[in-house]
């Protein structure tokens, strides 16, 4: 008597989502150009950045400070309640900083603080539950330029120009909603 067995389509969806993931790993190399453009480092979010390999066990102890950015204008807490992954990209990290989650460009370079954005304060703001906790900003390649996304406290989206943080001109509309203003 011949055993039978029966490869059905349930089989064949398991082989192929298992495939799947090691195809996409591999293409993955992790982030390149010394740049960390996403949370994760690049759109795989492999938190891998291969080029970093100066830094080893013979030298570690060699290291210095280069510069420590200063909070103090953010409020009190900013240095040991930092939640979010920098964002860096050509010489400049972004990221949030204090309980209401200012938008903040950094000199990488030197330290120095090129610009800040705050959400206008609305009542939405002023009540919002969401102090003090966010994981950052996103960066795009917007129309040849860089934009920084945020989701403010008041649950707000906002699209900045990374060169100057200025809220984006013509993007998004304002829209009402019941019982949140």
């Amino acid at each position: 008597m011949t055993k039978r067995y029966r490869f059905g389509s349930g089989n064949l969806a398991l082989v192929i989502l298992l495939t799947i993931p090691s195809v996409g790993v591999a293409q993955l190399t992790g982030v390149e150009d010394g740049e960390w453009r996403y949370l994760g480092g690049d759109a795989g979010h492999t938190r891998s950045a291969p080029w970093l390999n100066q830094i080893d066990a013979s030298n570690f102890s060699d290291l210095e400070v280069a510069w420590i950015w200063r909070g103090n204008n953010f409020g009190s807490g900013v240095e040991y309640t930092f939640r979010a992954t920098p964002v860096f990209v050509d010489g400049v990290l972004y990221t949030v900083a204090g309980q209401r989650r200012q938008v903040i460009a950094v000199e990488a370079a030197t330290g120095e603080t090129l610009w800040t954005f705050r959400e206008p304060e609305t009542m939405r703001y002023l009540r919002s539950p969401r102090t003090d906790f966010g994981k950052g900003i996103a960066y795009a390649e917007e129309d040849g330029r860089g934009v920084i996304y945020i989701t403010t406290p008041a649950y707000f989206l906002w699209a900045l120009d990374a060169k100057t943080g200025r809220p984006l001109e013509n993007w998004g509309t304002s829209v009402m909603l019941p019982h949140f203003s």
